[in-house]
């Protein structure tokens, strides 16, 4: 059954189709919550050609309230519009800490709205329990569309403030573990670690990047197509959303080297007192050494230093996140908006 809610107040926004990633995103991305505040429109820039930003304002030309990158893509054969953008936890628009449910539904309801989305729209994977996503669900609801969910994954994050709170962290076994892990393999090369964001990003930084990626059991499993640095086109994603010197301070690598050899990476986006790992990877000439493992307890010893809270470790392979610190977080889900209750109903039977 569709959710009807009560009657929308209409003309309080202005609704408008504007080409590509808009300008409008960077005016929403600064008036969202600061955890978004990094989906700028050169955050969608690499699919800037295939998007169209639906975009609210208040007031004729104010500030814009929310601005959605929208894209079209098709999936098992079904042509869907789709909230764009490169990194799975944050296929969600930037939407202004002011805007209302009814503003947003209002916006949903609009025959530009209508337009622009079609029978049925997805907004997915993310968070669950991401902010924006939960508002917009409600105003998508208020606005007539159906709602039909599935659970892609779980979302490991590491408690930094508990464990660190808790005593020293980490402990003492774990950090003589270490101590001899660099060792052993500092008899490969002496080590060097280096942290990479804002101005000091670069193409030599993203080739070494991605001399590492082309070591890795990553790219021997995948033909290099789940690389975020070797495939060409995830490179180009990365490299445009770098260009925005506010995303690119929001982004960081850090990076080991064995004599002078890359041997393994972190890259990560800071969001506030949260850090999410995009990738981690390491070369296969040193997996017998654990580089892989002596990075990413350095990078979060570092992140503790720095007041990070929260770090986001994304899905899959449990095993050594659970060693580290990681626990469950938060369901990524996928969400389908339909209209009409025909639709909605078969959407219902093929989307779960």
């Amino acid at each position: 059954m569709l959710h009807a809610g009560p009657l929308i107040a209409e003309g309080t926004i202005d609704v408008a189709l504007e080409p590509g990633a808009s300008a409008a995103l960077d005016r929403a991305a600064a008036s969202a919550d600061p955890a978004h505040g990094f989906m700028r429109s050169a955050w969608f820039a690499a699919e800037a050609d295939a998007l169209t930003t639906l975009v609210a304002r208040r007031g004729g030309l104010g500030a814009p309230i929310a601005a959605l990158p929208l894209v079209r893509r098709s999936r098992a054969g079904l042509s869907l519009v789709e909230i764009a953008g490169p990194y799975w936890p944050y296929r969600c628009p930037p939407i202004a800490t002011d805007a209302s449910e009814d503003e947003l539904a209002e916006l949903l309801a609009s025959p530009k709205a209508h337009e622009a989305l079609g029978r049925a729209w997805r907004i997915g994977p993310a968070l669950r329990d991401d902010s924006s996503l939960a508002l917009i669900s409600a105003a998508a609801r208020r606005a007539g569309w159906a709602m039909v969910e599935r659970r892609s994954a779980i979302c490991f994050k590491i408690d930094l403030a508990r464990l660190t709170g808790e005593g020293p962290w980490p402990s003492g076994k774990t950090l003589r573990k270490n101590r001899w892990l660099e060792r052993r393999l500092g008899e490969a090369g002496a080590l060097e670690f280096r942290n990479v964001s804002g101005s000091e990003w670069n193409d030599g930084v993203i080739d070494c990047l991605a001399r590492i990626e082309a070591e890795s059991w990553v790219a021997k499993s995948t033909t290099g197509g789940d690389t975020k640095f070797l495939a060409a086109d995830n490179r180009r994603t990365w490299e445009r959303a770098l260009e925005d010197v506010e995303i690119a301070e929001r982004l960081s690598a850090s990076i080991l080297y064995v004599g002078g050899i890359p041997a393994a990476f972190t890259f990560s986006l800071r969001t506030g007192k949260t850090m999410h790992f995009i990738a981690n990877s390491y070369s296969e000439r040193f997996a017998d050494r654990s580089p892989g493992r002596i990075l990413l307890y350095r990078e979060l010893q570092q992140a503790a230093a720095d007041g990070v809270v929260t770090v986001g470790w994304g899905a899959g392979d449990p095993g050594y996140k659970r060693e580290m610190g990681a626990e469950r977080g938060p369901d990524i889900v996928d969400r389908l908006f339909v209209r009409g209750a025909v639709f909605a109903a078969l959407a219902r039977a093929v989307w779960r």
